[in-house]
């Protein structure tokens, strides 16, 4: 008798464990207010020339993809070895590094005011920043 007390007790435990979990990820999805869909945004081109652009994938309501880039007359930089080299002699990261790091940081974190700055690449951080406020804006 008491045996299928204990397995009803936890077969009520089990399912009662789904519903929450399962409710919980639409709950969530509901507090972001984020509606899915692909979300861009430009800057102007800066003293160097460069115009930086964010695109952003919002599924079930959450961040799940994130491409940064600076491009300039030469392209990308994160494709610019040169660029890349001395960028990483003088600040110690580059583009191929930073952008990469800012991306995975908003997908982990889901909040922009959480991404922290990535040392070396302060000017391109705050660009990626407000690109994604602004692109994320949109998706409200």
């Amino acid at each position: 008798m008491k045996s299928k007390r204990v397995i009803s007790l936890l077969a009520v435990a089990a399912l009662a464990t789904t519903i929450f979990v399962g409710c919980g990820n639409k709950e969530e999805a509901k507090k972001s207010g984020l509606k899915d869909g692909t979300y861009t945004e430009k800057s102007e081109k800066d003293e160097r020339g460069y115009e930086a652009s964010i695109e952003i994938e919002v599924k079930d309501g959450k961040i799940a993809a994130v491409k940064y880039d600076e491009v300039g007359e030469k392209g990308s930089k994160k494709d610019d070895a040169e660029y890349n080299a001395k960028m990483k002699e003088a600040k110690g990261t580059n583009p191929s590094e930073a952008f990469p790091k800012l991306e995975e940081s908003l997908v982990e974190k889901q909040d922009v005011a959480s991404v922290d700055v990535v040392t070396g690449a302060t000017s391109s951080s705050d660009s990626f920043k407000t690109l994604a406020e602004k692109a994320l804006g949109k998706a409200k």
